[in-house]
């Protein structure tokens, strides 16, 4: 690190020495130009300051790219999270559905219709046949309204099976563009690389 700061500090100075006596060398004679021109040390400046000069817009294009890839980072983790979110919506919702659909109504109303089939008293009977037919007609309400609610769940489940299906393709394509955007990084990082 020290290394590389002292070469960079050198480097300056060679290019400070270098802007200051360009007007001179502007200004003098075409010969005296040449042979300066032709100096070793001239030679290598120039190397170094066209080196440096590369080596700052790679870094000004991997700076720009980095950002990009941290905010597509950021915007890929909110996708994922609102796809997550309307899976489990989703899943809820069939839950839901299944547990209305699975109704013990049916079993009760049997047991009650075979006690009254069993009970041999009229006023016994009577009481639960009264029973039998208000619970019949609870039950029937209930299941209406059970009905209702499954069919307002697979209404919405459907809405967010659209919705989810809108959101992964989004999600897909920011995938792909921060693939796009590494496959760029590595390709600049490659080109980076000293030659040996």
């Amino acid at each position: 690190m020290f290394r590389a700061l002292k070469a960079l500090v050198l480097c300056g100075v060679f290019l400070s020495v270098l802007c200051i006596s360009q007007p001179a060398l502007a200004q003098s004679s075409p010969t005296a130009q040449s042979t300066v021109a032709a100096t070793p040390e001239v030679q290598l400046l120039r190397a170094i300051l066209e080196e440096l000069r590369l080596q700052r817009a790679v870094l000004q294009r991997t700076y720009v790219q980095t950002y990009r890839a941290q905010r597509l980072t950021e915007q890929l983790a909110r996708q994922q999270a609102r796809v997550d979110s309307l899976g489990e919506e989703i899943a809820q919702l069939k839950a839901i559905a299944h547990q209305a659909q699975d109704s013990r109504d049916e079993d009760e109303l049997k047991d009650l219709l075979a006690t009254i089939n069993e009970t041999t008293e009229p006023h016994q009977r009577a009481a639960l046949m009264q029973s039998y037919n208000s619970m019949k007609r609870a039950f029937e309400r209930q299941r209406e309204y059970v009905r209702q609610e499954v069919e307002r769940s697979r209404e919405r489940q459907m809405q967010l099976e659209s919705l989810l299906h809108t959101e992964q393709g989004k999600l897909a394509e920011m995938q792909e563009q921060f693939n796009a955007l590494e496959r760029e990084l590595e390709k600049q990082f490659i080109e980076a690389k000293p030659k040996k």
